[in-house]
């Protein structure tokens, strides 16, 4: 039996703060992630890009697929003002079926991506991503 997985990616802007972003760009620091910026990082190519790295990366975890878990993964990360990703961390899934891992996985594997910009530079920032599993 062929299992075929459905997944739906959103991008989620969080309201959260890291620090004020009015202030002039020679008091933001270099090490300061920002939570909300002029211009969001994202993915080159944008969506449609994003989209095809997905299709051919994402993979439905055998353990998911043996257990019926499907779920919500939200990966949180950082990606530097020269569009290197770290600090990935799942911020919700569930403890089972490698789903968490998968996604995590993907952000790492995902390369260089187009850096958030605030204040007329390049800038550090939290961005977080939502994956959607579910087995159809």
């Amino acid at each position: 039996m062929k299992i075929i997985f459905v997944f739906v990616i959103c991008i989620i802007a969080t309201a959260a703060k890291a620090q004020d972003t009015a202030k002039a760009p020679k008091e933001l620091s270099d090490t300061s992630a920002l939570y909300k910026v002029e211009r969001e990082s994202q993915y080159p190519g944008g969506a449609a890009a994003w989209m095809d790295f997905l299709r051919r990366v994402m993979h439905y975890p055998e353990s998911a697929i043996r257990n019926r878990i499907e779920a919500v993964v939200v990966v949180q990360f950082v990606v530097d003002k020269d569009g290197k990703v770290s600090d990935v961390q799942t911020v919700s899934g569930p403890e089972a079926g490698g789903l968490t891992q998968e996604a995590e996985r993907i952000i790492k594997r995902s390369g260089k991506w187009i850096p958030a910009f605030q204040h007329g530079k390049y800038v550090k920032s939290y961005k977080r991503q939502t994956f959607n599993f579910t087995l159809n």
